[in-house]
């Protein structure tokens, strides 16, 4: 029977009274899908897991997604792990080594570092994330969230009714751009697997009937405004959001495993010292269908 600790109400909970690696009971993932409906983050303190232990965790959410790495840039190059539906959220290479400053896979996971949700560059986006850590870096490497209900909540009646109808236009390239990648030198054929996306601004939780401001830095634009006053309006909004009243920061542990609803949080992994070895893993569950018909 599963035990929760409340870190943030309505927000964050640590979860107790599970062993992950011996699977889910029927009964405790219902209670699982319902904590995460309530709570947006959960986090799972002391549970060591296999790559394929992870995997069958996330799938009592829902169909897993295949990793941009995997399917992608990395698609013609060994990976370090063995499942294309984990994505590598580490520095290290396929033989466990740090990573060069220059590689392309050190480059492209840069952009974590932007205020974000997962897959929103995917037609149809990511429903939650399950994140496991196996090797930490001594200083820094946390992961912040934002409580993106509370912030449309928090949104003046004006604002909300202007946002309510806007669709944007999420690209995957858009955001490594943000962190210097060379976006010019993409070959064509990237671009034709991950095109750009229209999602809607505001979603609303099929479980819990509420809004939440959809924001991303894979925004590149708003359908019906120009560039410029497209981009201060995400400009503005990312500000608002990531307001400290707004944030949970998490300060990770070996074996920690969070999980996170996409569609009612933005999170961002922070810097750390790349001397130092960091080893996680991440699942992603898609959602039930696209934002915009």
């Amino acid at each position: 029977m599963i035990e929760l600790t409340v870190v943030r109400p309505d927000f964050v909970a640590e979860v107790y009274g599970l062993n992950l690696a011996q699977g889910l009971s029927a009964d405790d993932a219902q209670a699982l899908r319902a904590a995460v409906d309530q709570y947006a983050v959960l986090v799972f303190p002391d549970q060591p897991l296999t790559e394929a232990q992870q995997l069958e965790v996330a799938k009592v959410f829902g169909p897993l997604e295949i990793s941009v790495g995997a399917s992608v840039y990395n698609a013609q190059r060994p990976r370090r792990l063995g499942h294309a539906e984990l994505s590598d959220i580490s520095n290290l290479d396929e033989k466990g080594q740090i990573l060069d400053a220059g590689d392309i896979r050190r480059l492209i996971n840069l952009s974590n570092q932007l205020w974000h949700t997962d897959s929103s560059f995917k037609r149809t986006p990511a429903s939650v994330s399950l994140l496991s850590a196996q090797e930490i870096p001594p200083v820094g490497g946390a992961t912040e969230f934002a409580d993106m209900t509370a912030v449309w909540d928090a949104l003046d009646p004006d604002m909300q009714t202007r946002l309510l109808p806007l669709i944007a236009t999420h690209d995957y390239f858009h955001s490594r751009g943000l962190t210097g990648f060379d976006v010019d030198g993409i070959p064509p054929a990237w671009r034709e697997m991950q095109p750009p996306v229209r999602q809607v601004l505001v979603r609303q939780h099929a479980a819990t009937g509420k809004h939440s401001l959809y924001l991303a830095s894979h925004i590149s634009g708003i359908e019906g405004m120009d560039v410029d006053k497209s981009r201060a309006l995400v400009d503005d909004l990312m500000a608002f959001a990531t307001q400290a009243q707004f944030v949970y920061r998490h300060r990770w542990r070996v074996d920690d495993l969070v999980l996170w609803d996409n569609r009612r949080t933005m999170h961002r992994g922070t810097g750390f010292d790349e001397r130092f070895r960091r080893s996680m893993r991440r699942a992603t569950v898609q959602d039930a269908g696209p934002t915009v018909s």
